[in-house]
C-alpha cells in the first residue's frame, strides 16, 4: 500500500486523530491568513508612502528640485511648488501649490490637467467634502475644481490631498512645509530615511516570528498520539522510514488544507483589515492584496516544510514497536544553544558602540554596515531566546530539584530535567510574543507623541486662529482684522505686533492691547492690577501654542513692527472654519500661511511620521499578544497530550490528583520564571539600540498599556495552568493504561 492511503487509513478510523487534525488545519489556517496580512501590510506601508509623499518636496535630488530664487525664471520644463497644511475641523489637509507655464509639460501625479492660478485638483474625499459643506467654510479658499486625483496619487481613500494653482510670486512667498522649490518631476518616496526602514523591518519581523512560531506549534499538535500509532505500524513490520514518510503525508497534506483555507480567510479579512487607520487615511482593499506569487509560495512552503520537519524529527525518534509505552528522555541541551543569543547581544552592543564612535566624529564607524549588522543582531537575540530556553529551563530545573520538598515538585522538575525542550515548547510561543510586545512599548516612548491640550484660565482658547503675516503688511492688518470681525461667529480679532525686544532672556514675545488680550484668555479680571492699568500687555509666544500667558505691561510697539493676526470665535466648528476661509480670503497677498489653532497643532503632531510608528507598534502589540494567546493554548493542549500516558501510570498506581495537578503546575511556571525576565530584559535592550542606533533620541518607561497587556500575558499563564491542572486531573480520572 502507498504512502498516502496508508497515512488516510490510519487516520480515517480515529475519532480523536480527526479532531487532532482539524486542531492542525484551524490552527495553521489562522497562521496562513496572519502572515499574509502583515506580510501585505508590510508592503503596502511603503506603496503608499511613495503615492503620497510626492506632495512633500523633500527629495535632495538636485536634478530633480532646486531652490525657488526670486529670479528664476519658470520654463516648459519646470514648475514651482511649495507644500502647506490647512485643517478642517480634526482633518489635515496636505496642499500642494503649484505655479507654471501655461505650456508646461510638468505632471502632477493622478491626473493629466495641471491648475492655473484659482483652480485645484483634489483627492476624491476631500472633492466629497467640499462639496458637502458650505463654501464659506471650505470650498471658497481655493477657487474653481479643475479636476479629481486618481487613487494612485493618494495614500487612501480617506487622504486630503489638493493640489493648487497659484502665481509664481505666491509660491515664493508663502511660508509652508517645505521651501518653495522648482522641480521637474513630482516623486514620492517609500521611507522618509534609512532609519525608518530599519526600524519598519525589525518591526514586521517582530510580529512575523510570533505568526510562523504558531504555525509551527500548531503543526506539532498531539506529536504523542502520533508516536502512538506510528508504534503500532512498526508491530506490524513498518520500517522507520515508511513510517517517517506516513507522518510527513499525513502532516503535508492537513498543512496544505490549512494554508488553502488561510488563503481565504485571508482574502475575508482584508475588508475588515482595510478599515484600520494608518497615517491620513484607511487603506484601500487593493493594498491588502498581497501578489499571486507570495500567495503561492506560501500554500506551497508551508506544507513542505511542515513535512519536512514531520519527517525528520519521525526519523530522529525512530519510534519503536513499544515507542508509546513509555517517554524517551531527551538528549540534554548543550551549552551551544546560548551562542545565538550572546551573539545577538554581543551584536547589538557593536551596534551602539560604532553610532557612539559616529558620533564623536570617526570616519571609520561611519563606513561600518551597522544596519544590516542592527537588523542581524535583532534577529538572533529574538530566535536565540527560543534555543537557550530549553537549556535556561533545564538549569533552572536542575537547580530548583535540589531543593524539592513534595512529590509534585519532584515529579514535575523530574521532568523538566528530562523533558526541558518539551517543556518549554509549551511557553515558547509566549515568550517570543513578550519580547515583541516589549521591543514595541519601548520603542514607542521615543516617539513625541500627542501634545495635551491645555485649557482654563489663561490658556488660549484651542480653536483661536492665528497666522503670520507678511513682515511688510502690518500696516494692512487693521482693514484686514475689520472685515474678518464681520463674519458671523467671531467674537474678536486682535493684531499682535512683535514684542520681543520687552525680554530680559531674549524670548519671543508679543504685544497685545489690554482689551484683546482679555478676550483672548490671556488674563481676567482677577490679574494683577498692574497689568489692568496698562494700555499694552506683551505675552509669551509659547502662549500660541500650549502654555498659559504670561502677561506683563508694555509701551505702545513701533508702527511698522511685525504683527500675528489672532481670531477667536464662539467654538462652534462652522464658526471656526468660516473664520479660517475669511482669513484666507480677506488678505491676499498679506497673508503667507493658513491659519492654525492649537487643536490644529494636535492634529498635526498626530499625523507626524514617528506618531504613525507609534501607531503601527500598538497594532504590533496587540497582534503580538493575541499571538501569544493561541499558542499557548495551542501548546497547552499539546502537552497535556504528551503527558497523558506518563499521567495515567502515575495515576494508576495512586498518586493524588492534587499532586498530579501540582507537578502539571510546576512544569509550566517554571520555564515562564525562568526566561519570561531574560525575555524582556533582552528586548528592552534591544529597543534602546534599535532607537539610540538609528536616531539621536532615547527611550523612556513604556506607558501603562504596556503593563496592562504584559499583566494581560501573565493572567493567561495563571489560566493555562488551571485549565492544565484541572484537564490533567479529567483526563486521568478513569483512564485505562494499555501496553501494546
Amino acid at each position: 500500500m502507498s504512502t498516502l492511503p496508508l497515512a488516510r487509513l490510519v487516520v480515517a478510523g480515529d475519532r480523536v486523530a480527526r479532531r487532532r487534525l482539524a486542531g492542525i488545519t484551524a490552527g495553521v489556517m489562522i497562521g496562513v491568513a496572519l502572515f499574509l496580512l502583515l506580510a501585505a501590510a508590510a508592503q503596502a506601508f511603503g506603496q503608499r508612502s511613495e503615492r503620497s509623499t510626492w506632495t512633500e518636496l523633500m527629495l535632495t535630488n538636485p536634478g530633480v528640485m532646486q531652490q525657488l530664487e526670486e529670479d528664476t525664471v519658470l520654463t516648459p520644463e519646470t514648475a514651482a511648488a511649495v507644500s502647506a497644511t490647512d485643517h478642517y475641523e480634526d482633518r489635515l489637509i496636505t496642499i500642494l501649490m503649484v505655479a507654471t507655464t501655461p505650456d508646461t509639460r510638468v505632471r502632477i501625479p493622478g491626473s493629466d490637467v495641471v491648475p492655473r492660478p484659482g483652480q485645484y485638483l483634489s483627492s476624491p474625499a476631500l472633492a466629497e467634502l467640499i462639496d458637502a459643506v458650505p463654501a464659506d467654510q471650505l470650498g471658497e479658499r481655493y477657487g474653481e475644481r479643475v479636476g479629481v486625483l486618481s487613487d494612485d496619487a493618494i495614500e487612501g481613500p480617506d487622504s486630503l490631498v489638493l493640489v493648487l494653482g497659484v502665481e509664481q510670486s505666491r509660491v515664493l512667498e508663502w511660508e509652508g512645509m517645505s521651501d518653495p522649490q522648482v522641480v521637474t518631476e513630482f516623486i514620492g518616496y517609500d521611507y522618509a530615511s534609512a532609519a525608518y526602514r530599519i526600524v519598519a523591518l525589525i518591526g514586521a519581523i517582530a510580529v512575523l516570528i510570533p505568526v510562523l512560531l504558531l504555525i509551527a506549534i500548531v503543526t506539532g499538535l498531539g506529536a504523542a498520539q502520533r508516536a502512538e500509532r506510528f508504534a503500532t505500524l512498526r508491530l506490524i513490520g513498518a520500517t522507520p522510514g515508511r513510517v517517517a514518510r506516513i507522518a510527513a503525508a499525513e502532516t503535508a497534506v492537513t498543512a496544505l488544507l490549512g494554508a488553502m483555507l488561510g488563503v481565504v480567510l485571508y482574502l475575508l479579512l482584508i475588508p475588515l483589515a482595510a478599515r484600520l487607520e494608518i497615517g491620513s487615511s484607511t487603506f484601500f482593499p487593493r493594498d491588502l492584496l498581497t501578489s499571486p506569487g507570495v500567495i503561492g509560495a506560501t500554500v506551497v512552503a508551508v506544507p513542505l516544510m511542515a513535512a519536512a520537519v514531520t519527517w525528520w524529527t519521525t526519523l530522529r525518534a525512530d519510534v519503536g514497536p513499544l515507542g508509546a509505552s513509555r517517554e524517551r528522555r531527551e538528549r540534554p541541551p548543550r551549552l551551544r544553544s546560548l551562542l545565538p543569543l550572546l551573539l545577538g547581544l554581543a551584536g547589538l552592543t557593536t551596534v551602539r558602540i560604532l553610532t557612539s564612535t559616529v558620533e564623536s566624529g570617526s570616519g571609520w564607524a561611519a563606513a561600518m554596515p551597522t544596519g544590516q549588522l542592527l537588523v542581524a543582531s535583532f534577529v538572533l537575540t529574538m530566535l536565540g531566546l527560543l534555543w537557550a530556553g530549553p537549556l535556561l529551563t533545564s538549569w533552572a530545573a536542575r537547580l530548583a530539584q535540589r531543593r524539592a520538598r513534595n512529590a509534585a515538585q519532584v515529579i514535575g522538575l523530574g521532568r523538566m530535567v528530562q523533558h526541558p525542550r518539551a517543556t518549554f515548547r509549551a511557553v515558547g510561543g509566549l515568550v517570543v510574543a513578550v519580547y515583541a510586545v516589549t521591543l514595541f512599548a519601548v520603542a514607542i516612548t521615543a516617539a513625541a507623541g500627542i501634545p495635551e491640550l491645555h485649557q482654563g484660565r489663561g490658556y488660549l482658547a484651542p480653536t483661536t486662529l492665528y497666522t503670520l503675516p507678511e513682515l511688510d503688511a502690518a500696516t494692512e492688518l487693521e482693514q484686514v482684522a475689520n472685515r474678518i470681525a464681520q463674519v458671523e461667529g467671531v467674537t474678536a480679532v486682535a493684531v499682535a505686533p512683535d514684542a520681543s525686544g520687552d525680554s530680559e532672556d531674549a524670548s519671543m514675545r508679543l504685544a497685545l492691547r489690554t482689551e484683546d488680550a482679555r478676550a483672548l484668555g490671556a488674563f481676567d479680571a482677577d490679574s494683577p492690577g498692574a497689568v489692568e492699568d496698562s494700555e499694552w500687555v506683551s505675552v509669551g509666544w509659547d502662549w500660541l501654542l500650549n502654555e498659559a500667558a504670561d502677561p506683563r505691561p508694555y509701551t505702545a510697539p513701533e508702527a511698522d513692527a511685525a504683527a500675528m493676526l489672532l481670531v477667536a470665535t464662539d467654538g462652534e466648528a462652522a464658526s471656526v472654519e468660516r473664520a479660517r476661509t475669511a482669513m484666507v480670503n480677506s488678505a491676499p497677498g498679506v497673508i503667507n500661511q493658513y491659519p492654525i489653532s492649537r487643536v490644529d497643532n494636535v492634529v498635526t503632531s498626530a499625523s507626524a511620521l514617528e506618531n504613525q510608528f507609534a501607531a503601527l507598534g500598538y497594532i504590533g502589540i496587540l497582534i503580538a499578544a493575541g499571538v501569544s494567546a493561541a499558542a499557548l493554548a495551542v501548546s497547552t493542549v499539546s502537552s497535556l497530550l504528551a503527558r497523558r500516558r506518563v499521567l495515567s501510570l502515575l495515576r494508576l498506581v495512586g498518586m493524588p490528583q492534587r499532586t498530579l495537578r501540582h507537578a502539571v503546575a510546576w512544569e509550566m511556571l517554571l520555564p515562564v520564571v525562568t526566561v519570561l525576565a531574560l525575555s524582556i530584559g533582552a528586548a528592552v535592550y534591544t529597543a534602546w539600540v534599535v532607537i539610540v542606533g538609528t536616531s539621536s533620541r532615547g527611550v523612556g518607561w513604556p506607558a501603562g498599556s504596556y503593563y496592562v497587556v504584559l499583566g494581560a500575558c501573565l493572567a493567561l499563564v495563571g489560566v493555562a495552568v488551571l485549565a492544565s491542572t484541572r484537564a490533567a486531573a479529567r483526563m486521568v480520572a478513569s483512564a485505562t493504561v494499555r501496553f501494546e
